[in-house]
This record gives structure tokens, C-alpha cells and sequence, in this order.
């Protein structure tokens, strides 16, 4: 039987193996797998130790990076040619200035297809579809209740079930 995939309409359709989760790409330290061998040397870097012959440090601060993406996108920090007329906040990239303006006007064009919520940033509209999912593999230690992203469990956490009293949290929710 098919698992159900909740997606926010760009992913293409997954084959028969990949909903199966077999990856032929396995790391060697972590156990972790992929699809392809490019995504998995790329994962490998995050292994490096900082003081490998590997990692190098920035030239303009000094941070060291053990991954080479990293390392380029951490260099993009510090060349912020696009401001924001509003606030004065600098991007490197006019495409996050664009996403930062939303801040400002309030508009969130990314809709979730299956309640209507609305996100001004598409990889929250990702990670909202998460909750839509049949797979919830979080759970509060305190009131069982699961989550599908660790993340919406550790705010769980804050809001609910560890603050405040003793009874803040509902029990079976």
C-alpha cells in the first residue's frame, strides 16, 4: 500500500524506491543516506574536524567552515548589497530582501492546498505540511501528544507542557 505524501506542489513524484526509503549512497560515519553520490560527499565535509587540513577560514573574519557550500555562503555575509528601504537591514541577495519585505507588508502568498493557512515563506509552508502528515514521530514525554517535526515539539514544550504549572498541558491532545 501507498504511504500518503503531503507536498507543497514543486515536488515531483517520488519512485517506488525512494517512497520505500532505499538510498544506494550510505556515510560511512553517520549511517545517514542518499540519493545520489554528489549529496552524499557533500554531506561527508560536515564530518571534517575544524582543524583539518579541509576547513578553511574566512579571509574577511576569520570563522573557520569545514564545508566548502558553507563556507560560500558565509562569505555572501559579508558583501550586503541590497537594503531595505523600510528598516535598513542589508541581504546579500535580492531574492531574501524580497522575502524580508513581507515582514513589512504583511503578505504571505504561500497557502497550505489542505487548511488554507497562509506563510509568507515557502519552506514554512513546508514544514506546516508536516502536521498535515499521517507521520507524527515526536511525542512530549509529559502528555503523549505527537508532532511530525521536532521542531513543533520543542515549542510544544515552551508553550505548554513545561511552563507554568502543573496541569498546563491537556493530556491525550
Amino acid at each position: 500500500m501507498d504511504a500518503f505524501f503531503i507536498t507543497d506542489g514543486r515536488s515531483r513524484r517520488r519512485s517506488e524506491s525512494q517512497r520505500r526509503g532505499s538510498h544506494r549512497h550510505s556515510c560511512p560515519e553517520c549511517g545517514k543516506t542518499y540519493a545520489t553520490s554528489s549529496n552524499l560527499s557533500r554531506h561527508k565535509q560536515t564530518h571534517r574536524s575544524l582543524d583539518s587540513k579541509m576547513a578553511k577560514k574566512c579571509p574577511t573574519c576569520g570563522k573557520v567552515y569545514v564545508s566548502m557550500p558553507a563556507m560560500a555562503m558565509h562569505l555572501l555575509t559579508h558583501d550586503l548589497k541590497h537594503k531595505c528601504q523600510v528598516c535598513g537591514k542589508a541581504f546579500s541577495r535580492p531574492w531574501l530582501l524580497q522575502g524580508h519585505m513581507r515582514s513589512h507588508t504583511g503578505e504571505k502568498p504561500f497557502g497550505c492546498a489542505h487548511c488554507g493557512k497562509a506563510f509568507a515563506d515557502r519552506s514554512n509552508l513546508r514544514a506546516h505540511m508536516q502536521t498535515h502528515s499521517a507521520f507524527k514521530h515526536f511525542k512530549c514525554k509529559r502528555c503523549s501528544k505527537t508532532f511530525a517535526l521536532k521542531s513543533y515539539l520543542n515549542k510544544h514544550y515552551e508553550s505548554a507542557c513545561f511552563k507554568g504549572s502543573e496541569h498546563s498541558c491537556a493530556i491525550g491532545n
